[in-house]
């Protein structure tokens, strides 16, 4: 996340930074699918009600209170902008953030116009919205299709859809907020990350791996790193590879 805030706080410093969030769509694709698939393992179901709860409980709080913050610094600092607000503050509590910017075009890009203070609660938007979804689809998976290498295969070809209606959609030259925000277009993080917890769950991650086996890991993660940090710091959001395969 730190390369977020750094773009956020001067654009010349990472240009790229803004790829941080797709970093961060992965992480939480592959804990959120490692919990649902130990709780299967253990008992052959999920129990949706449990699981939505619990994220519900965890994220909730801590929204409610940012909002009244929000809403209260610009009630007292900045009340021109209460007009606008309102519907931030309604998209952002119903967890529909980045459909909403989409349909106002918003651009995230914006270099000259104010954003919103809400802003950032379009990739917890994304989030949510997988929430939801995600462990029914997976519930489904695990009961319709069994075999785990063939539910990874179907969330691959997911992640590839994901990808290919980001390139689709991308316009060479012009803003690209509309696919950077799209649900549809960055379910491929998501599913990326959810592929992996499958392949490589944290109960494997935490049994005693051989030194060949750990080098091996070890090299991988520094040379990912090393892309990651590369292209933070030499790519920006007008980059037309970012939007035709390149955030994968």
């Amino acid at each position: 996340m730190l390369g977020v805030i750094l773009y956020h706080i001067n654009f010349n410093w990472m240009p790229g930074g803004f790829l941080g969030v797709t970093v961060f769509f992965v992480l939480s694709g592959y804990l959120i699918t490692d919990i649902l698939a130990m709780e299967w393992k253990r008992n052959k179901r999920i129990d949706l009600k449990k699981f939505w709860l619990s994220r519900a409980r965890r994220l909730l709080p801590a929204m409610f209170v940012m909002l009244v913050i929000t809403l209260a610094w610009i009630t007292i600092f900045h009340s021109s902008l209460l007009e606008k607000m309102r519907g931030d503050s309604l998209a952002a509590l119903f967890y529909v953030s980045n459909w909403w910017y989409i349909y106002h075009k918003v651009s995230y890009f914006d270099s000259f116009g104010q954003p919103s203070p809400l802003n950032h609660f379009w990739s917890l938007a994304v989030e949510e919205q997988f929430y939801v979804v995600w462990p029914f689809v997976i519930s489904l998976g695990f009961y319709y299709i069994k075999k785990q290498s063939r539910m990874i295969l179907f969330i691959c070809l997911g992640a590839i859809a994901s990808a290919l209606v980001m390139a689709i959609l991308y316009e060479p030259g012009s803003d690209p907020s509309r696919i950077y925000y799209g649900t549809d277009t960055r379910a491929f993080s998501l599913l990326i990350g959810a592929a992996l917890a499958l392949l490589w769950p944290s109960s494997r991650l935490a049994n005693k791996i051989i030194p060949q086996a750990r080098l091996i890991l070890d090299v991988i993660g520094g040379v990912a790193l090393s892309i990651i940090l590369i292209m933070f710091w030499k790519t920006n959001q007008y980059e037309p590879f970012l939007y035709r395969g390149g955030m994968v």
